[in-house]
């Protein structure tokens, strides 16, 4: 008995079939047709030619035990002539033959990053993560022998690189795609597909940022929190959810310990690579900013408007780069000090947010003319 040897078979370390391996592979009895007939395909240089014979492989063997192999040789054919749709439709045909075919989804990732098309690219990782799951959930059959479970274990292993090759390929596609929408709810089933992977958590903030992007609260709040457990020191997200839940007056003790989690990451936060230094002390500078800013929001929620106050002083100078954020800030300084009926220091604060074109400058507006009407510390309104 030999195995057929096909490059594309090749690159995935096809192995001895066997329900102990992930991977698996047809053979053929030396000297029967069959096999001569895959010589004789291995063997042809002309392209043409070589499609031909694959053609008639498929034609006079195409059934039962080749079904699979004939596939398999379209596949490899095409995949050398980068014709990535032809690959994709026999990887699918294969897949349709043998749902647990883990060479075909990594043929059918790798045609689907070529073709630009990250919804396919998602659908196949999720036919990757039900493969792999129902491999991980074998038993050995009774007649299996005593080291079943050593090869079942080995094989999986062996095929490490090749899960992190489809996952890393899969998220890079989904990292391209400039539609937020989309690109939100593609990340959020990438994480949902493939939890463990190195890339999830990643995904994960993506899907946040990207459902923020969309203007899609209750979906960008339910990521990020799935961010968060994930990683449970992303500044980003802690940030995202203490801004968010803060601004709203909602969940403000979950808001408050995102914020102070976030001031403590920051001062030992690693730059990335290939961040300029000096750029990245101005993100770290406006994230310690926005943390403070949603600190003094939570507690004038609470009524702390002393703390309040720090907070928002805090935060104001760190803010300057951001104009808007450096606005809402300044209103929210000049609002709780006019709950304080501390009025030339509302004032100043006020007048400052007014001078920025920002959607605070009405509301600082509004609450300067009211400063003179109503007294402050009696009138409904907890700053934004």
């Amino acid at each position: 008995m030999r195995k057929a040897s096909l490059p594309f078979i090749l690159m995935v370390s096809f192995a001895i079939t066997t329900s102990a391996q992930l991977v698996k592979s047809s053979s053929t009895k030396a000297g029967t047709p069959e096999d001569k007939a895959l010589d004789e395909i291995s063997n042809t240089t002309d392209p043409a030619q070589k499609l031909a014979l694959i053609d008639k492989f498929q034609a006079d063997y195409g059934q039962g035990e080749f079904a699979a192999l004939a596939l398999d040789l379209h596949v490899s054919y095409y995949s050398d002539a980068k014709d990535y749709a032809k690959v994709a439709d026999y990887a699918q045909k294969i897949l349709a033959l043998d749902p647990d075919n883990f060479a075909a989804v990594v043929h059918l990732a790798h045609a689907y990053s070529e073709l630009h098309n990250p919804g396919a690219m998602v659908d196949t990782l999720e036919k990757m993560s039900a493969i792999l799951t129902r491999y991980k959930a074998q038993s050995a059959p009774a007649d299996a022998e005593s080291d079943w479970k050593t090869l079942h274990d080995q094989s999986l292993a062996d095929q490490q690189p090749q899960i992190e090759y489809v996952q890393s390929l899969v998220a890079n596609g989904i990292f391209v795609d400039t539609n937020p929408a989309e690109r939100a709810a593609l990340a959020d089933r990438y994480a949902t597909a493939c939890p463990d992977a190195a890339y999830a958590p990643m995904a994960e903030s993506l899907a946040a940022t990207s459902y923020q992007q969309s203007q899609d609260s209750p979906h960008m709040i339910a990521a990020a929190e799935k961010a968060v457990s994930m990683n449970p020191n992303s500044i980003d997200m802690l940030l995202l959810l203490a801004d968010t839940y803060s601004s709203g007056g909602k969940n403000l003790d979950k808001a408050s310990d995102y914020a102070k989690k976030a001031l403590q990451l920051l001062p030992d936060a690693k730059k990335p690579d290939g961040i300029p230094d000096d750029q990245w002390k101005k993100q770290v500078t406006l994230q310690t900013g926005v943390a403070w800013s949603a600190l003094g929001q939570v507690q004038i929620n609470k009524n702390d408007l002393n703390g309040a106050v720090v907070s928002f002083q805090k935060a104001s100078p760190l803010l300057k780069a951001d104009t808007p954020t450096y606005a809402r800030n300044l209103y929210r300084l000049g609002f709780t000090y006019a709950r304080l009926q501390k009025i030339p220091e509302a004032k100043a604060a006020l007048t400052e947010a007014m001078s920025f074109n920002t959607p605070f400058k009405a509301l600082a507006k509004q609450t300067l003319d009211q400063l003179g009407t109503a007294p402050p510390a009696k009138r409904a309104g907890r700053g934004n």
